[in-house]
């Protein structure tokens, strides 16, 4: 019985974490890619369906998480480099048959931990941007909120810390 009761706990923290992981990396990916779109319900539904099959196909969901992010801002950087690149709607540019989605970033995401492995910082503040929502997302205390302010501005990166602000914004009060 005692057991039996650990193991439902341990299963509902588990899921706990899960939603608030898919809340997190859906407002990741909203604010990253479709900040002045509005969308359906139906269709952020099936966007976070589908953040949820990946993290659900995966053993370490933290690690996915982190590179879900990554894989949201190397596609932030592909589409505002111009010449007519777009995103789709969210379940299309998720949905994992999509080579020119969100699938399609896996060689870009493994180009990236490749010179990575060169140059262990490369690109470090965006796993720190994944990382800084995601702490707000289990824990938006004020606390938490200035640690992250400091972190990015000690580091220059104004740019991020500004999109740092507007996914807390949308976690916090936006309908994404």
């Amino acid at each position: 019985m005692i057991q039996q009761t650990i193991t439902q706990q341990h299963e509902i923290r588990a899921e706990v974490s899960l939603n608030l992981m898919v809340r997190a990396a859906w407002n990741f990916a909203y604010t990253a890619l479709w900040a002045h779109n509005l969308f359906s319900s139906q269709e952020k539904e099936r966007a976070q369906n589908a953040i949820r099959q990946y993290l659900l196909q995966c053993t370490d969901r933290e690690r996915a998480y982190y590179c879900f992010c990554e894989r949201v801002l190397l596609a932030r950087e592909y589409v505002r480099q111009g010449n007519h690149r777009y995103i789709p709607l969210p379940s299309h540019w998720l949905d994992r048959n999509n080579p020119n989605g969100f699938a399609g970033t896996e060689a870009w995401l493994d180009q990236m931990l490749d010179r990575r492995s060169s140059l262990p910082l490369y690109r470090w503040e965006w796993k720190a941007l994944a990382e800084a929502v995601l702490e707000m997302a289990r824990d938006d205390s004020d606390k938490t909120f200035w640690y992250w302010k400091i972190y990015f501005l000690e580091r220059g990166e104004g740019l991020l810390w500004e999109l740092f602000l507007e996914i807390v914004a949308n976690m916090q009060y936006g309908r994404a």
